[in-house]
């Protein structure tokens, strides 16, 4: 039997993704606090404290306290796992190198990295520590998904 070759259709599914994602990460504008400095900028949109904006929302979200920041905490919940899932499977899919977990989980870890710090200093975005945190689960999550794919045991002719 003939094996298909959709390494083609897992590129261009990455640049598509990429895409998407560099609009939901940059496309839009975070807005300038009048009165504020840039450095008071950046402070007012940075939490290094982990789980400190998890623990938080899943109090809203499981609680039920404030409905009118229900939807926005679970948005964020998900969405910050959900959207990386692909980005976890499609980077060991298309290089191969990568189906090594420490070199996999470094870089993962490297590129959230810089995506936070360049949302904050372009104040396009806030750093959150949690928001590293949920992407990595979430990425983390695509890989598993595509080992067991890629790993899964030949059927015996």
């Amino acid at each position: 039997m003939k094996k298909t070759n959709f390494q083609p259709l897992w590129r261009f599914l990455f640049i598509l993704y990429c895409a998407v994602m560099l609009w939901l990460l940059f496309g839009r504008s975070q807005g300038w606090v009048d009165g504020l400095s840039y450095r008071q900028m950046l402070r007012q949109n940075m939490n290094l404290q982990p789980f400190f904006t998890i623990r938080n929302y899943l109090t809203v979200v499981l609680e039920g306290t404030n409905p009118s920041v229900f939807a926005h905490c679970l948005i964020n919940l998900l969405g910050n796992v959900l959207l990386f899932i692909p980005a976890g499977f499609l980077f060991p899919r298309l290089f191969p190198k990568l189906r090594n977990f420490f070199l996999f989980f470094i870089l993962c870890f490297l590129i959230m990295g810089f995506i936070e710090l360049l949302q904050l200093f372009t104040l396009l975005g806030s750093f959150d520590v949690d928001d590293l945190i949920l992407n990595l689960f979430g990425m983390l999550i695509g890989y598993l998904v595509c080992i067991l794919i890629v790993k899964k045991p030949k059927k015996a002719r």
